[in-house]
Formats: C-alpha cells, structure tokens, sequence
C-alpha cells in the first residue's frame, strides 16, 4: 500500500463526498467551498491512487490550528493513512507558527487515542478546562434586525 500525500488538494466535491461516505453531517458544496476558501491549509491522501482520507486546518496562522475533517474513508482505516494526513497537516503547522502555539481538534468518539498517540492532550486535564463545542444555525436578517433594535426607541 502506497500513501501519498497532495497538499492544499481538497476540493468542495471532495470534501462532501467524504464526509458523506463516513456519514458525517452533510454540507451543501457551496458552503463547503466557502469553509474551504477560509481554511489555512489541506491534504488529501491517496493509496495507490486513489483517495483514501482528508484533513484541513483552520485557525489565525500564526497562534491558534484547528485540525477540522481528519477523514478516512473506511476501507482505508487502520492502514495508516490517518497518520500521514496528520503529520501531514502538522508539518504545515510547524512551518508557520510561532512559540508555543497551539493546535486544537474535535476527535470523533472513540478516535480520542488516535490523537494521544500522537502528542495530543485529552481534556480536562490539570491545568487545562473542557473542550467546549456549540453548533449554530444562522439567524435570519430580519430577526436579527429586531434583536439589535428592539432595546433602540
């Protein structure tokens, strides 16, 4: 089994139908494209050419990484292309962070010791609060119109 590794590769089609075939939450592509024009950096890893995982970090590119969709497709778990897409997405990092950044993720449940495995800390722990998450839905303009005038006479 061959893994390679194409940096800043991911595309919208990509990036859905991926998350799609792990079942996911879906995304429609245009939101997936605009998420992906934020993002700092991504990989996409093939075996033996064909794509078998994702990742992308997002974050303020000097300070504070998220790792967001670190994914593999099933029949390619356990086959080490989880690793690669993480030092992968690391070594970006570490090309462009200062002293004592910080890289954060959400791991999937029961993937937290892929993550220890690799140097990451699981939360709490002394010195360190939760890993916090809330999900959003967008407010419509016009309600949010009225939330900021309402206290305006």
């Amino acid at each position: 089994m061959c893994i390679s590794i194409q940096q800043d590769a991911l595309t919208a089609e990509l990036y859905v139908s991926v998350r799609d075939a792990v079942g996911f939450y879906h995304y429609d592509r245009e939101d997936a494209r605009m998420a992906l024009d934020g993002g700092l950096y991504s990989v996409v890893a093939y075996v033996d050419g064909q794509v078998a995982g994702i990742g992308r970090v997002v974050g303020d590119g000097r300070i504070a990484f998220f790792i967001k969709d670190l994914v593999v497709l099933p029949q390619y778990q356990g086959g080490g292309v989880g690793t690669a897409v993480l030092r992968a997405l690391i070594t970006r990092i570490r090309e462009h962070c200062c002293n004592h950044a910080y890289i954060g993720l959400m791991a999937t449940p029961g993937k937290e010791s892929f993550y220890e495995e690799h140097g990451f800390l699981r939360r709490p722990a002394p010195g360190y609060g939760s890993g916090l998450v809330q999900f959003v839905d967008p407010v419509p303009l016009s309600a949010a119109e009225s939330t900021a005038t309402s206290g305006i006479k």
